[in-house]
């Protein structure tokens, strides 16, 4: 059970899979409203609309299908291989930092006492197969991939044991690291804020996984690949802190709403991207998130002092 943004006869909609195909369920849910509710509606559009009306669910899932089903998929097929946009565009994204002791090691850090979190700005956000832009002053740019939890309701200072029903679901995102920028603000004592959110260092997607379609506690396969060569092997088990302490620890001190994003924390293997490079970020329920490197030019006016 996942869900979409796909672009259809040129409009963007909501769709989920059945069978082998993607389905319109922006348009099917319209015309289930009107020919079964009799009630006459907008089609839904985002992913958040869903999240708001209690829709983000498998009998959501089951309803539509069965009346797409009944009325004919003609109406509503996107294909097999539809072109997908950016799943939702976060309210805000709460990072997790070191959250694999294999990747604590390889950046020779000390192990972390508790879930250590930094922001990554929405507007830093892309879809699957939008370009990441690097300029040639950022110095060296790392790939980060890791498994996003979708927020479904607002969570406030949660047990751990009860976060579960906080959550909507997972998709995949790139938390794309400027590396020289942030080792030398990091020497400096100063924020690395800035090497984590230069424009398109998120690229997020390419659906979202309905959390009723895998087990609790999470158990996901996770692999970052560039150029088909893999870079990073993982599974969610293999977390310090797992989703329910994760989820408690963050919204004692952050209120997260709908919508919202927690970036899990990325697995040994981290390494440089370059220009003419296509980064994949995949795990096999939730699908490819892929992204191509290229290098945006900078003028000398813009190009900050060293």
């Amino acid at each position: 059970m996942k869900i979409a943004r796909v672009e259809r006869h040129g409009e963007i909609v909501l769709a989920m899979p059945l069978g082998e195909r993607w389905i319109d369920i922006s348009h099917a849910w319209q015309d289930y409203e009107r020919v079964v509710e009799g009630v006459d509606a907008h089609s839904l559009r985002e992913v958040r609309e869903l999240l708001a009306r209690g829709l983000f669910t498998r009998a959501f899932h089951r309803r539509v299908m069965e009346f797409v089903q009944q009325q004919g998929i003609d109406d509503y097929d996107v294909g097999a291989l539809p072109r997908f946009a950016m799943p939702l565009r976060p309210g805000k994204i709460i990072a997790i930092g070191r959250n694999y002791a294999a990747h604590v090691r390889e950046l020779e850090s000390a192990m972390p006492e508790e879930p250590i979190f930094f922001g990554k700005n929405a507007d830093t956000c892309i879809g699957p197969d939008d370009a990441i832009q690097v300029k040639n002053w950022y110095g060296r740019v790392d790939h980060e991939g890791e498994i996003g939890v979708v927020i479904g309701q607002q969570v406030r200072d949660a047990r751990p044991e009860l976060v579960q029903a906080f959550v909507a679901g997972y998709t995949l995102l790139n938390d794309v690291t400027a590396r020289e920028m942030q080792k030398r603000d990091i020497a400096k004592a100063q924020p690395w804020y800035r090497s984590k959110n230069l424009d398109t260092f998120c690229p997020i997607g390419p659906c979202i996984l309905l959390r009723e379609a895998v087990e609790w506690p999470l158990e996901l396969e996770l692999e970052v690949r560039v150029n088909g060569e893999v870079r990073q092997k993982s599974n969610t088990r293999r977390f310090l802190f797992g989703l329910p302490e994760l989820i408690a620890h963050v919204s004692k001190h952050i209120t997260l709403e709908p919508g919202d994003v927690i970036a899990t924390g990325t697995p040994e293997g981290v390494g440089p991207i370059h220009p003419g490079d296509v980064v994949e970020v995949a795990s096999p329920p939730i699908g490819i998130l892929r992204n191509s490197v290229i290098e945006e030019p900078t003028s000398d006016a813009l190009k900050p002092q060293a």
